[in-house]
């Protein structure tokens, strides 16, 4: 088994994009066809990115200012959105007697921020050159920390920019919204202050950053055209990057319309582009290539020189050689006369003399809105209320439910099944007292599923049909299997057991706890994560195929000749618990589902700052449509039972509090005349979940349990 599999998999559906694109990019032919491609390439990155807010006032206040020798340093905020402060420095040149080009600056994944010392100097040596530099606080970085603890002095999700990246960016995602809109509006924003000033001349204007600031330098390329030069370093993407590592580089939904992250800069041209690589980081044939691509595009307008690139034997940081070729290039575009600016560098700033704000961070010295709560109060109202198809009724509550399971197919973007499940028995075994037999599910091209079949040792008259309980846990069926007391329990009173590993899970794994050292990230920015992100963004989804994978191994299951069609039953736990529900939903031959430990509703995630679900379980815009208690209602009037449901922080809740979440499931269950068939609970200890789910399975009428023919 491998945990090369899925990733494989990925890849391979990704190649019919790359052909794809590269179909749309031979046939260009001229300006005419490249000027329709760089309004193609600047439509779908708005429509990915959504509408920007209206453009507000900036409100620019200089906190202080400083004076060094060659440049001044305004020190300020101003406003991005209504009540939005952005902290940033304003480098600016002195002894000009004519208005100077102006140049943002978005900083990389530092979490100094502004302060970051290669910033201060590159900033530095602009201004010394005859160019305002503004350096902002990104997001989650410098004075703007989203998650700011008093105690720690830090973000208390991580000590990297990262992981507060990461942990806001998949609350907005969930809601229908994203990361990387804020932060380009902020850069954007940034442009206009620049435009603004009355030392700046605003018809010379350009954009510089490396790192994750190179990354919003390329979505500046497409979305201002103001800039007239831009300058990206190690921003470490390339034509057939699928992106998926940092959560504000995901913009899914491009790849589908043929568009790669490094098209982002077509449209860009016919302006001065430079490009700048950290040899030690990524091959050079890979900058080569991006150049070269590049390049080709820009000659479309007869400026194929503009495009320019250059690679450096170091690591990934914005050390003094990619300041300076960085500075000389935009000094050439702006035409300053003189050579490189020379003289004494100041030493970097104490970051403490550089902040707009009293105590270092904005959540804890201004009166106004964050991010989450800006995104907090868009979603106040989601998910909407169910549509009125008329009075109460069994007739209403089929139509509510057929309404939901389409909703629930396009969030979960579900392969097309294959015709049969192929069943690869591989050995057979006993363990405690039961057989056991152990194989993969081939359930689509490219995916297996490892799975292990236990029941009561064959009698002389051979294994007979009898109900099956499907048990799916998001650490895979090693998880259930090495819980004896668990497995004789659910495998004795006539039942079989399926275990298996859904995609990604147990032998097939995409993530170990050991990833970076620090679990917390690792569940952040993981390797599980990263592949998540990567599906959505190539219009899959790693949630929706785990899904898939519970309901073809349920198809299978009704084909063996030991298994009762109409008695195939789910226990889910932990996540595996929100991939049987989902299976459930859809598929009505389910007889009956138990979830334990799962998450009680979406809603909470977006609700909360401090959550700690997996990424995984995130689909972009999910609550516009629907929370969990919607698909609970579709596996009504089937028996449903939730226990020890779990809130935001994967903490019990009291079962008054899942019974009020669930409302509108009850209702539907009321209305087909099956409230029995809904419960709520809770348990204490492991013995008293195996009594309640032995308690449950043994309900079971023999032989008719949904009501659906074999």
């Amino acid at each position: 088994m491998s945990s090369a599999m899925y990733p494989s998999y990925i890849q391979r559906a990704a190649e019919r994009y790359y052909a794809f694109r590269q179909r749309k990019l031979t046939t260009l032919n001229g300006r005419t066809d490249a000027e329709r491609r760089q309004e193609d390439v600047r439509t779908a990155l708005r429509r990915t990115l959504g509408a920007f807010p209206e453009v507000s006032p900036l409100d620019v206040r200089q906190v202080h200012r400083i004076e060094r020798d060659g440049y001044n340093v305004e020190v300020l905020t101003y406003q991005s959105q209504p009540g939005l402060v952005v902290t940033a420095n304003l480098y600016l040149p002195k002894n000009r007697s004519t208005r100077v080009p102006g140049v943002v600056c978005p900083v990389g994944h530092w979490v100094e921020g502004k302060a970051q010392h290669d910033y201060q100097m590159f900033a530095q040596a602009l201004a010394r050159r005859g160019m305002a530099a503004l350096v902002l606080d990104g997001i989650g970085q410098g004075e703007r920390i989203q998650y700011y603890d008093v105690t720690l002095r830090r973000s208390w999700v991580g000590s990297s920019a990262e992981e507060d990246h990461a942990q806001l960016a998949y609350a907005l995602f969930l809601s229908g919204d994203n990361l990387t809109r804020y932060m380009a509006w902020d850069a954007l924003r940034g442009l206009e202050l620049l435009a603004q000033h009355e030392e700046i001349d605003p018809g010379q204007l350009a954009a510089a950053g490396a790192g994750s600031g190179g990354m919003l330098v390329r979505y500046l390329c497409a979305l201002e055209p103001r800039l007239a030069a831009a300058v990206s370093l190690a921003d470490g993407i390339d034509a057939h990057s699928l992106m998926g590592g940092d959560a504000e580089r995901n913009l899914e939904g491009l790849w589908p319309d043929g568009i790669s992250p490094l098209d982002l800069y077509q449209p860009f041209a016919p302006r001065p582009l430079l490009l700048g690589y950290n040899c030690e980081e990524r091959p050079d044939s890979l900058n080569h290539v991006n150049q070269t691509e590049l390049a080709g595009f820009w000659a479309h307008f007869g400026s194929r020189e503009r495009v320019e690139a250059f690679a450096h034997p170091g690591p990934q940081v914005f050390f003094k050689e990619l300041r300076e070729r960085a500075v000389e290039f935009l000094a050439k575009v702006f035409g300053l006369p003189g050579d490189k600016a020379r003289g004494h560098e100041h030493p970097p700033e104490p970051a403490a003399q550089l902040n707009a704000t009293e105590t270092g961070q904005v959540t804890t010295a201004l009166v106004g809105p964050d991010v989450f709560e800006l995104n907090h109060r868009r979603v106040h109202d989601l998910p909407p209320p169910p549509p009125d198809f008329g009075a109460p009724s069994p007739e209403n509550a089929l139509k509510l439910q057929d309404h939901y399971r389409d909703l629930l197919r396009k969030h979960l973007r579900l392969p097309e099944p294959q015709a049969t499940v192929d069943a690869q028995v591989e050995a057979r075994s006993s363990d405690w007292g039961l057989a056991v037999e152990k194989g993969r599910l081939v359930v689509e091209e490219g995916i297996y599923l490892p799975y292990a079949f236990y029941s009561e040792p064959e009698s002389s008259e051979g294994r007979v049909a009898r109900p099956v309980v499907m048990t799916v846990h998001d650490r895979g069926r090693a998880a259930i299997g090495a819980q004896g007391e668990m497995m004789t329990r659910l495998a004795s009173g006539g039942r079989h057991v399926m275990a298996i590993d859904a995609r990604g899970v147990g032998e097939t794994h995409l993530q170990s706890s050991g990833d970076n050292g620090n679990p917390y990230r690792a569940l952040l920015l993981g390797t599980e994560s990263e592949w998540a992100a990567k599906a959505l963004n190539v219009g899959l989804s790693l949630f929706g195929g785990r899904v898939f994978d519970v309901l073809r191994t349920a198809s299978y299951l009704r084909t063996r000749h030991d298994a009762r069609a109409q008695s195939v039953s789910l226990v889910g736990v932990a996540r595996g618990a929100l991939w049987t529900l989902y299976a459930a939903a859809l598929d009505p031959k389910i007889a009956q589902v138990v979830l334990v430990r799962g998450l009680s509703d979406y809603k909470s995630l977006v609700d909360h700052r401090r959550q700690n679900h997996h990424p995984s379980l995130f689909l972009p815009g999910l609550i516009k449509d629907f929370d969990l208690p919607h698909v609970a209602a579709c596996v009504a009037p089937r028996t449903l039972v939730i226990i020890n449901a779990v809130n935001q922080r994967r903490e019990a809740l009291p079962v008054e509090d899942v019974a009020t979440t669930y409302r509108f499931t009850a209702e539907i269950y009321k209305q087909l005349d099956a409230a029995e068939n809904f419960r709520v609970l809770n348990t204490a200890s492991l013995p008293e979940t195996i009594a309640a789910l032995d308690e449950t399975l043994e309900t079971l009428p023999p032989g008719s349990a949904s009501g659906w023919p074999d």
